[in-house]
């Protein structure tokens, strides 16, 4: 099956997951993520996560099931609206041979797999997060646009992607939802940024929409909104300050270089 290539920069709503992750641009483009890799590894181990430029080897030990990433997931599928496919199991665990045959042809479909309790856990931090941003200056989040939108453009011979979780129709507010295991505090918002390249992020974001829509140059918000994943299920809002934009443009500057 040959796999689904983009021929022009522009902005692709509704782009499927698998598509983007396969990387689906006229020749191997750069991503936030590989830039940071990039920065903090070397260009050896950012060719070897490349979809497009190594082919790990195969590995026959079976994924983990990792229930925080499950709940992410899940959380990102119902509030974006958009994303794979949920397949939702109703066992205590993916241990019995009809809840791994579930699981294999739920993965094998490119679905999203989940423990009931789990998708129990999503809905309640779906409906704690719609509370939350109700009650915020923030109440537009998630509205008046489109969720998952893959920018592609390309300057001089390098090409660039990255996925928005949720663009406003201005092309002006980007939202992106972080759910997290750890503190979503305001003193704790720094170091994750970091950690997760947010700031990256946000420079590749506002460099491919100043390339894609210039109109709105200089005028882009970012909020980042970040979501404990255990009750109360907090949220905080993050809208990137000018002196971290200033931090990510360098970085990925530096790694585009």
């Amino acid at each position: 099956m040959t796999a689904f290539r983009i021929t022009e920069p522009g902005l692709y709503p509704g782009i499927n997951e698998s598509t983007y992750f396969d990387d689906p641009c006229p020749s191997p483009s750069l991503t936030p993520s590989i830039a940071k890799i990039l920065l903090d590894r070397s260009p050896l181990h950012a060719r070897y996560a490349h979809p497009r430029l190594e082919t790990p080897d195969d590995d026959e030990t079976e994924e983990r099931y990792d229930s925080a990433k499950a709940i992410g997931n899940a959380v990102h599928a119902v509030v974006l609206g958009r994303g794979r496919e949920i397949a939702e199991g109703s066992f205590d665990a993916w241990t019995t041979k009809e809840a791994k045959a579930f699981k294999s042809d739920a993965l094998a479909a490119g679905k999203i797999v989940i423990l009931s309790k789990h998708m129990a856990r999503a809905h309640r931090m779906v409906q704690a997060l719609n509370r939350q941003i109700a009650a915020h200056e923030a109440a537009d989040a998630f509205q008046n646009g489109k969720g998952e939108v893959m920018l592609a453009w390309r300057e001089g011979d390098v090409w660039f992607r990255t996925l928005i979780d949720w663009l406003h129709d201005d092309h002006r507010t980007i939202d992106d939802l972080k759910t997290t295991g750890m503190s979503a505090a305001p003193p704790a918002i720094p170091v994750k940024l970091v950690e997760d390249c947010w700031d990256i992020r946000a420079a590749f974001i506002e460099r491919g929409l100043d390339v894609l829509d210039p109109r709105g140059a200089g005028r882009r918000c970012f909020r980042f909104i970040a979501q404990e994943n255990k009750p109360p299920f907090a949220i905080t809002v993050n809208a990137l300050p000018e002196g971290t934009m200033t931090m990510g443009r360098k970085r990925a500057a530096e790694a585009i270089e």
